[in-house]
């Protein structure tokens, strides 16, 4: 396992045929929703003399969208701040907002009937869709926390969010902003984290830090707290960072976070959240790059051996976190059962006549998206469709859903359109609810490779299931930890059976990373006396019916007809020696020297019964 690990990290082919991955605990992500099969992504291109490199917020007014974009020639703007642009699709048209609005580092933009509204590092200010005519409104009209101001519209009025929190809502006569009664909202000193999303719905409005929730009616004086029930279920995605806000425009706002989606009934208090699962993966590899023809250090596979150890017992841990969880708080947690369909964290949001369009982290690359189309009333899934970028904002019109991305090179389009038509135009029967039947979870786990699925029983729960699965002659190693460590405190609690399975694990890969990661468990549980270790482990061979050939092309990993000592420990661990095997001693085994270990091998597995060859 270490081998195909280390070398698949070192951009050497090695060939695969045990299905064994450079990684650990590999369960890839169940797909509960359908995507949508024809879709057409249009990119909208900045000119190339005024490269954007994201697109932070999108907002429609006077049949025009409104872009606030950071461009690549002004690196030392104010954080998640950029410029006005404006879009004529019917023109195919993008231009740069003239005047007094390109003095300012722009952080938001709302759309109240034909008035863009802009919060920037100078305050706020309105801007007419049709006449372009500008207003500021800063300290002189009443806005005297104008720094980083953010903006809400309710039914009440229009707010605005000072840096300290101070709430401040439009006068009846749109010239001045009044302060509202009551103290700030009381955030957590402790994060030091700025006022991030701001968002009215009905008569309500919401304000989030990265880590905390506020809301309030726009006519109360008090802010309430929603602190705890954004906490996901699984410890390992805590603290949750809010990533987008919306409002649906009845008093249901909804939270984006990097755990997946809430929502929030704010006249009720109540709060529902879809998470994500959580991942299991240990990576392997060697964690730096080895150049073509170049081999890796005895160093750099021994800090990548120990990367790995440490990642399994740190993912050994937070199994137990899950089990003292779901003791305490009576939820069951664990994580890899999903109780909705949600297929990461949530980017961006926006509300489009009842339906929500939801901007996830893709589950298999973080830096790309998925854009998920959402049915509030019906609880159900429309579909979804992939972008290659992060996705930082979303807005809609008649006609298209916007999508502002981050992009890294010049050339690439920060801005894409897709017809919204196709996808509203679905009819329901087709639409997924996002409870999970327990029928189509069966299903899914049945037709899991061995290996996935013996993950997923453990880290679910289900030792029974695990435990009659796996065959301990013909395991792998990973599999003989997972049936082990079935048998401890957090599972089915039954220490002799824990200490057998160690026994087994240990003796079969003496030299293995998971052997490594129980060492202080097996210790623990049955503390022996120290032996001396072999200079050249026994071999373990993947299969008894390896033949010289068979060998040498699975562990001759860059292809040069031998193995040489990197490449034994890549195979039999860090302490390997050629010793005795390299007859003619010139540092490497060719296919003759490579017979005598499959001999060797052989004749101790003949001796020593329990010690067979493992598959």
């Amino acid at each position: 396992m270490l081998g195909m690990a280390l070398a698949h990290a070192a951009n050497t082919t090695v060939p695969d045929t045990k299905g064994t991955s450079s990684s650990l605990f590999i369960l890839r992500p169940f797909e509960w929703i359908p995507s949508f099969r024809v879709f057409n992504l249009i990119p909208i291109y900045f000119p190339r003399t005024q490269p954007v490199s994201e697109v932070f917020a999108l907002a429609v007014a006077g049949e025009r969208l409104w872009i606030n974009a950071r461009p690549f020639s002004e690196p030392n703007l104010p954080e998640k701040t950029g410029h006005l642009w404006s879009f004529q699709s019917a023109e195919n048209q993008l231009t740069p907002v003239r005047g007094a609005p390109e003095s300012y580092a722009v952080s938001g933009l709302l759309t109240r009937g034909s008035q863009l509204w802009i919060s920037s590092d100078n305050g706020v200010a309105s801007l007419d869709s049709t006449s372009y005519k500008f207003n500021l409104f800063g300290a002189p009209q009443g806005l005297t926390s104008a720094r980083l101001a953010r903006l809400a519209d309710t039914r009440r009025g229009l707010f605005a969010l000072g840096e300290s929190g101070t709430l401040f809502r439009l006068s009846t006569d749109l010239k001045t902003f009044l302060r509202s009664e009551g103290p700030s909202p009381a955030t957590d000193t402790q994060t030091l984290s700025h006022w991030q999303h701001f968002a009215g719905s009905g008569d309500w409005v919401t304000a989030s830090t990265d880590t905390s929730l506020f809301f309030r009616h726009a006519d109360a004086p008090q802010w309430n707290t929603v602190r705890d029930a954004l906490r996901p279920v699984a410890p390992e995605l805590q603290p949750t960072t809010v990533l987008a806000l919306v409002g649906d425009g009845t008093g249901r706002f909804w939270i984006g976070t990097d755990a997946g989606l809430w929502s929030l009934e704010a006249d009720t208090g109540r709060i529902e959240s879809r998470e994500k699962t959580s991942p299991l993966k240990v990576l392997g590899g060697l964690g730096v790059r080895i150049d073509s023809g170049m081999r890796p250090t005895t160093a750099t596979i021994d800090v990548a051996r120990d990367r790995m150890i440490n990642g399994i017992r740190n993912r050994m841990k937070l199994r137990t976190l899950h089990a003292r969880s779901s003791r305490d708080t009576g939820r069951l947690t664990n994580p890899v059962i999903q109780k909705s369909r949600i297929p990461g964290g949530v980017r961006a949001l926006t509300m489009d006549r009842g339906f929500l369009w939801i901007a996830t982290i893709d589950p298999n690359q973080s830096q790309r998206s998925r854009i998920l189309l959402f049915h509030p009333g019906s609880q159900k899934w429309v579909g979804w469709f992939p972008i290659g970028f992060p996705v930082l904002t979303l807005a809609v019109d008649d006609r298209y859903l916007w999508i502002g991305v981050k992009t890294q090179s010049s050339t690439a389009a920060p801005l894409y359109a897709v017809e919204k038509t196709p996808f509203l135009a679905l009819p329901t029967d087709r639409w997924t609810p996002d409870a999970i039947d327990s029928l189509d979870l069966k299903t899914r786990i049945a037709a899991l490779p061995p290996e996935e699925r013996a993950v997923y029983s453990f880290f679910s729960g289900d030792y029974a299931s695990l435990v009659s699965a796996i065959i301990p002659s013909t395991a792998t190693e990973e599999q003989l930890f997972l049936r082990a460590l079935a048998h401890d405190p957090a599972g089915l609690d039954i220490p002799e059976t824990l200490a057998a399975n160690l026994r087994l694990l240990t003796s079969r890969f003496p030299n293995g990373l998971f052997t490594a990661a129980v060492a202080p468990i097996l210790a623990s549980i049955s503390p022996t006396s120290p032996t001396k270790q072999s200079p050249t482990p026994t071999p373990e061979i993947e299969d008894p019916q390896d033949t010289t050939a068979t060998l040498m092309e699975r562990r001759d990993l860059d292809g040069d007809g031998v193995i040489t000592l990197t490449e034994l420990r890549l195979w039999l661990g860090t302490k390997a020696e050629l010793g005795k095997w390299d007859s003619n001693q010139n540092g490497s085994l060719d296919l003759t020297e490579l017979q005598a270990v499959l001999l060797t091998t052989s004749l101790d597995s003949k001796s020593s019964p329990t010690n067979s060859p493992p598959r």
